[in-house]
């Protein structure tokens, strides 16, 4: 190899999420920290390495048999390429070999084009298409490329990084599920572990007949988020595509870096960890899990996690006819995730939390189910809440306040909050919680029974009627 070859042998990142995907794998099967570290050499023993994995399926009959991992991944991700020609049954294992390592063949000098990478914008070597760019045009398609192009020019580093990126990911059920974000640490760690996993995976057949849970790719997202142990600086984006000749998709979701900050700080500390579990306990149904559901949530509708965490103990203290034990566990992660994930200022966030002690004191007067009933109802998306403070207004003028007490019970800036904010929603679900916890704290308890107390749970389903709706969406 010259030394142009040796310095044009170096891998690059550029805008593209899979290319990245794969230019970290690269580096985690050369055992480095980031691809700029990849050597030439190392560079081209790992996609030696690559093309050893492929050739070794040379002598399997079917995908599902042992050593066919990567056969059966080839229809998902490179078909009609040399791995799975339709007279595959008819070639040798040699004539299968020749043509993979053909294939795969680093390009000599004969092949360098008057083009610029398409990835990265260094000199290309040769044309490719579908076969090698997922989701690309086949090279078939004039149409698709300029005058006198046969394709998409790209260098050999960055076809390699397309050729790795399924080392970073997960292959099942017909699909390359990955990772990506923009936090080149962050994607490190993560394309490390999928490597692990696919390499684990390769040493058996393609994984048939297994049943996912609910939301399990977005699970999978939240545990790696979790598990990492430093701050994450980007969002992070969930992809899942085939490349399939039946079926050509993509489909992508991002988690935002404010919420998938917070998932792992959730880890920070015993008490954050006690208190995720009972956020997680509230987020569930009977057809999905907690985890489940809040790693849905939180890429689709952050908000609906103070919802459905309101929801569930409104539930609780109808069921048991007292206030639920894990509020305080709750409720420093609930003002975080308002904070943090839902953006809500912190002076605001205070604001109501005053505007609860307020309320709390109004209901705490009276130990009867109902008014607690009664402020629930108004609470719910079709209740009347302006009414309900505009007649405990006058309950707070006329009976003795704590001392210091604000004369006015919902002053002007709360107000705005609770009716005129673009997010007026989450912050009423926030001063249900808020009122939930300060009754806790001072030792209300509901005296009724459980008849009386369904008029609690009828008010408490009604507030949460339409997170319902989306949840079943």
């Amino acid at each position: 190899m010259t030394d142009t070859r040796q310095t044009e042998w170096s891998v690059v990142l550029t805008p593209s999420p899979l290319q990245r995907v794969g230019a970290f794998a690269l580096a985690a099967m050369a055992e480095v920290e980031h691809p700029e570290q990849l050597t030439p050499a190392a560079f081209t023993f790992v996609v030696e390495r690559m093309t050893n994995d492929l050739v070794a399926t040379r002598k399997v009959i079917k995908a599902a048999d042992p050593g066919g991992f990567w056969l059966g991944a080839s229809y998902m991700l490179w078909p009609n390429s040399k791995i799975n020609p339709t007279n595959r049954g008819k070639q040798s294992h040699q004539q299968r070999e020749d043509a993979i390592r053909e294939w795969r063949a680093a390009p000599g000098p004969e092949d360098r084009l008057d083009a610029p990478c398409a990835y990265c914008g260094r000199e290309a070597y040769t044309w490719f298409g579908k076969v090698d760019i997922p989701l690309g045009a086949s090279v078939a398609h004039r149409n698709t490329t300029a005058r006198g192009h046969q394709g998409t020019p790209l260098c050999y580093p960055c076809v390699a990084c397309l050729w790795a990126f399924p080392y970073g990911s997960t292959l099942s059920g017909g699909r390359a599920v990955l990772i990506h974000s923009w936090d080149d640490d962050f994607l490190a760690e993560t394309t490390g572990q999928a490597v692990d996993r696919t390499e684990r995976a390769a040493s058996l057949a393609m994984p048939k007949g297994v049943k996912p849970g609910p939301y399990a790719r977005e699970l999978a997202v939240l545990h790696a988020v979790r598990a990492y142990g430093r701050r994450i600086t980007a969002p992070v984006e969930l992809m899942v595509l085939s490349n399939s000749n039946k079926e050509q998709s993509l489909a992508t979701q991002e988690l935002g870096q404010p919420v998938a900050e917070w998932l792992r700080s959730t880890r920070r500390s015993g008490d954050a960890q006690a208190g995720y579990k009972a956020l997680v306990a509230t987020q569930g149904t009977k057809q999905v899990p907690g985890e489940a559901f809040l790693a849905k949530r939180a890429f689709a509708r952050p908000s609906q996690v103070l919802d459905f965490a309101v929801g569930h103990l409104l539930t609780q203290i109808s069921a048991t006819v007292r206030l639920p034990s894990e509020i305080h566990l709750l409720s420093p992660l609930i003002v975080s995730y308002c904070r943090e994930v839902l953006t809500m200022d912190d002076k605001d966030v205070e604001r109501i939390k005053a505007l609860a002690q307020r309320v709390a004191g109004l209901l705490s007067k009276d130990d009867r189910p109902g008014p607690f009933r009664d402020f629930i109802r108004a609470n719910s998306k079709g209740g009347n809440l302006h009414g309900w403070f505009r007649t405990k207004s006058v309950d707070w003028l006329l009976y003795p306040r704590p001392e210091g007490a604000t004369p006015t019970l919902l002053p002007v800036q709360d107000y705005r909050l609770l009716f005129e904010d673009d997010r007026s929603w989450s912050w009423r679900r926030l001063l249900v919680f808020a009122v939930i916890e300060a009754l806790g704290t001072a030792g209300w308890e509901p005296k009724g029974s459980k008849e009386e107390m369904q008029e609690v749970e009828e008010a408490a389903q009604a507030a949460g009627a339409d997170n319902e709706e989306e949840a079943t969406r």
